[in-house]
């Protein structure tokens, strides 16, 4: 019997799991090397080619299941795999080597992402080296379109009955996505990062992993009894019953806190502990989603991201006025009466759509994006605002404009607002008189005149992912530089002070939406600001209602006054955790 063993590595998701081992086996690959005659050349390509074609297909396949069950964020793992097998970049040199080399396809798709791969991994900047997963990922799948096997299986048929923790050198995004979450209650690999997708999609399901584990394969064996520990980054392998049951425990109260997170998540309205009121929404994309905001208690939908109606349909038609306003009231309906803030087609740039925006552009993010799209395809955007007009009345119906850059585009909106609204009465229809009409301010230029915008809109969103890109000119999608995308900046800070101070003077609401509305440091110091709107994905809504819950806006207008005093983005970073310590010592 094997001893009892602890490992350590990266935790990458966070819960604990208990259950025997299973080994994710993955065959060697037997990859034949077959040399061509030189009329057998043109037709290979043509092979490959197809098997390219066809393997894109797959993947776009998955994308769309992964998107329908988990949303799009995740599904973009996929959508990018796919583009891969529509890049020359990556074709050609494959396509070469069977030309220069005169070989096989197999042979050839083996040896050349081999060798991106191991360019990859051999990096020293983690986001980088945990590409070479998904390069591999592709070649797989490429490779089984040729003709190959699928190089990995689950062996589970002697742990019938059991809880199952998967233990493999690495899992790809295809891997993960093929869980059979019923029985795998986590995972843990012995490569891999914190930024690898399978991590990501890791903690989308909600399952605890630990990645980037030494000598793992060579201390567990199939059928070892596992506990993984994905907060500490823990593995046991064979525990003493007096540690899996201390693990379970912790489990057990984990499980019994998020519950009670979840049921003080709809205990009204959220006050602070001074008795402050904030409002907490959550972010969708899906009309599945709607489940999640009324499961996690959110109040309403701050973003209701309206382009991803179209990104998930096949070809590059958009749904007609009739499936969009149906869309729009099953999403109003199911939430009504609380507020649902619907943003406007948000294209162009990185999001697809290129077809609309007519050429390839050299810099797309600050191109024909957004808005600008919208008034580029004035037919689009008209039916879109027919379409949300004539599903109003089934709820409580804000819109959101995304991309502003000052006040003559809201002018421009109200006009095609009211030609929209005089062609849905006279067919008619019921439209409320007052839809509220809100700027999303993720653009510099809008920050810096939100006094004047303000008294335009009936509320102000900021959108701070693509204003702090913007911003500080950080592309958040470049990895070379994306440890400089930097949300306590001092110039950020300053930014989002400016607009707090015109919502205020407008008397207009402000909310935040993004990855700083769900950061209960910078949450502090937005309340600090006057903010009292918040909005995130749903699974984090009971957190942050919790967390507002035990601070005051007094403590936090001092943390706002002091951040914007410093000098460097890690000074803000560092007074934030600090105080966020000091807080919950006081709260203790």
């Amino acid at each position: 019997m094997k001893r009892q063993l602890s490992l350590t590595g990266i935790p990458v998701s966070p819960g604990v799991a208990v259950g025997r081992a299973v080994l994710w086996v993955s065959r060697e690959d037997s990859s034949p090397k077959r040399t061509l005659e030189p009329e057998e050349i043109e037709p290979e390509i043509e092979r490959f080619r197809r098997a390219a074609e066809s393997a894109a297909h797959e993947i776009e396949s998955t994308a769309r299941h992964v998107k329908e069950s988990l949303g799009a964020e995740y599904a973009g793992i996929f959508q990018a795999h796919a583009l891969f097998l529509k890049d020359r970049t990556f074709l050609g040199p494959i396509e070469r080597r069977i030309v220069h080399e005169k070989v096989n396809a197999e042979w050839a798709v083996a040896e050349t992402t081999a060798d991106l791969s191991a360019r990859f991994r051999s990096l020293p900047d983690e986001d980088f080296a945990d590409r070479g997963a998904d390069i591999d990922d592709v070649a797989r799948i490429l490779k089984k379109h040729l003709g190959g096997e699928e190089y990995s299986r689950l062996r589970m048929e002697d742990l019938a009955g059991e809880a199952i923790v998967l233990v493999a050198d690495e899992l790809t995004p295809s891997d993960a996505v093929r869980i059979p979450r019923d029985r795998v209650v986590g995972f843990v690999t012995e490569r891999g990062g914190r930024t690898s997708h399978a991590a990501i999609l890791a903690r989308s399901f909600g399952i605890p992993a630990v990645v980037g584990v030494p000598q793992l394969l060579a201390e567990i064996g199939e059928g070892d009894r596992i506990v993984v520990d994905g907060r500490d980054g823990l593995v046991w392998r064979e525990p003493s019953e007096s540690v899996v049951a201390l693990f379970r425990e912790r489990r057990d109260q984990e499980a019994r806190h998020e519950k009670s997170l979840k049921e003080r998540s709809h205990d009204g309205i959220t006050r602070t502990h001074d008795g402050a009121e904030v409002f907490v929404r959550a972010n969708i994309e899906l009309l599945n989603e709607v489940s999640d905001v009324l499961e996690y208690g959110a109040d309403g939908v701050g973003l209701f991201r309206s382009e991803f109606l179209y990104l998930s349909k096949e070809g590059d038609e958009f749904p007609s006025e009739e499936e969009q306003s149906l869309a729009y009231r099953q999403v109003l309906e199911g939430l009504a009466p609380r507020p649902v803030v619907i943003r406007t087609y948000d294209l162009g740039g990185k999001k697809g759509a290129r077809h609309l925006v007519g050429s390839d552009e050299v810099n797309p993010v600050l191109g024909l994006r957004g808005v600008r799209l919208c008034f580029a395809r004035p037919e689009m955007f008209s039916t879109q605002l027919r379409a949300l007009l004539a599903a109003a009345a089934s709820g409580n119906l804000r819109l959101l404009v995304p991309m502003v850059s000052g006040v003559e585009e809201i002018r421009r909106v109200r006009i095609l607002l009211k030609k929209a609204r005089e062609d849905v009465l006279e067919r008619g229809i019921a439209v409320p008189d007052d839809i509220p009409l809100g700027a999303m301010i993720e653009v510099p230029s809008a920050a810096m005149t939100a006094d004047l915008l303000a008294p335009e809109v009936d509320f102000l969103s900021l959108g701070t992912n693509d204003l702090i890109q913007y911003t500080l000119a950080v592309d958040r999608a470049n990895e070379t530089v994306s440890d400089l995308f930097r949300p306590t900046h001092p110039a950020v800070l300053r930014l989002v002070a400016r607009v707090a101070d015109a919502a205020r003077i407008a008397e207009k609401p402000l909310s935040v939406c993004g990855e700083m509305a769900a950061d209960p440091a910078l949450v502090l110091l937005f309340l600090g600001l006057g903010i009292r709107e918040f909005s995130m994905g749903p699974r984090t809504v009971p957190a942050v209602k919790e967390f507002l819950r035990g601070v005051s806006t007094r403590d936090a207008e001092r943390v706002a006054r002091a951040a914007l005093s410093m000098s460097t983005a890690d000074e803000v970073s560092s007074f934030l955790a600090q105080e966020l310590r000091d807080l919950a010592t006081v709260g203790a």
